[in-house]
């Protein structure tokens, strides 16, 4: 991810979009060795110079670099991989601007941040368990400070199965905090660890199926909206990508228990990013708006 682009060398990191060929490939031009990313920026704010960029390489690399977004967002320039990663972010902490509460456990005060909500407390360290995950969890490798630097090391270093399934986790067990939280419902660290292993193991199913590119569907086998649950809103979202316009565009809808519309609403971003970013995005926009 791109932050000031100081701290990343144009020709010496891996920073390039995509899970493969993620360094600018040698040889270029002599004076592209000693560039940050931060030169192929504009001075006065966080967008590619693509006249600069275009001079300094090939059209394919000037292309490739030009694909690569830049969030405004971002402050801090930190190498990490996978697509899924930006969806595990985006997913978990999306809404998660947790209000700061002190808790009671056996008599001691402890603060209920996302470390201690995601890792630390009881039900959460079970729910690792009860997925096969506790040998990421307890991971050495894993024991950062705050809970985004741990997520993100997780990301760099495991498999994107694993990396699936802690996604889905996450949000499992953000999903039964909200739920014990507005409405008094819990679930057994059992039944979180279960629903995160359908739940990842559904959207595998889904993915591997659009990715051998299944074909022959009939109309039985299409999957239709359905209503939510009495006193539930469900949201749809949608990406869209022009070829040309450089712009990724979204859309969100809300239908009440009737199926009826409550609300929704458009948005666009001029930069251009894979659909499972796109999808990200649009998910991120949508618990902001709930």
């Amino acid at each position: 991810r791109i932050g000031s682009g100081d701290n990343i060398r144009v020709m010496h990191d891996p920073w390039l979009r995509g899970s493969a060929n993620r360094w600018v490939p040698s040889p270029q031009p002599a004076g592209v060795y000693q560039l940050s990313v931060r030169d192929l920026l504009h001075e006065n704010y966080k967008a590619w110079n693509i006249g600069k960029v275009r001079n300094l390489f090939s059209r394919d690399v000037a292309e490739k670099i030009l694909e690569t977004p830049l969030v405004s967002s971002v402050c801090e320039d930190k190498v990490v991989a996978t697509n899924i990663m930006l969806w595990a972010i985006g997913m978990v902490f999306g809404k998660f601007k947790l209000r700061t509460r002190h808790i009671i456990y056996f008599g001691a005060y402890e603060i209920e941040d996302e470390l201690h909500i995601f890792f630390r407390c009881a039900v959460a360290r079970d729910s690792w368990s009860a997925v096969g995950l506790s040998s990421v969890l307890h991971n050495a490798t894993y024991q950062q400070t705050n809970a985004m630097d741990r997520i993100f090391a997780v990301c760099g270093n495991e498999s994107s199965d694993t990396v699936g399934r802690v996604a889905m986790l996450l949000w499992c067990i953000w999903h039964n905090r909200n739920d014990k939280l507005w409405n008094d419902n819990v679930q057994l660290p059992r039944q979180i660890g279960r629903h995160a292993f359908d739940a990842w193991n559904d959207w595998y199913s889904v993915h591997k199926l659009q990715s051998n590119n299944v074909s022959g569907t009939t109309e039985a086998d299409l999957v239709r909206w359905e209503k939510p649950a009495l006193d539930w809103v469900k949201c749809n979202v949608d990406v869209a990508f022009v070829s040309g316009s450089g712009r990724t565009s979204m859309g969100l809808c809300f239908r009440d228990s009737s199926g009826h519309f409550m609300a929704g609403m458009t948005q666009w971003q001029q930069t251009v990013i894979s659909s499972v970013e796109g999808e990200a995005c649009a998910l991120l926009l949508a618990m902001e708006e709930a």
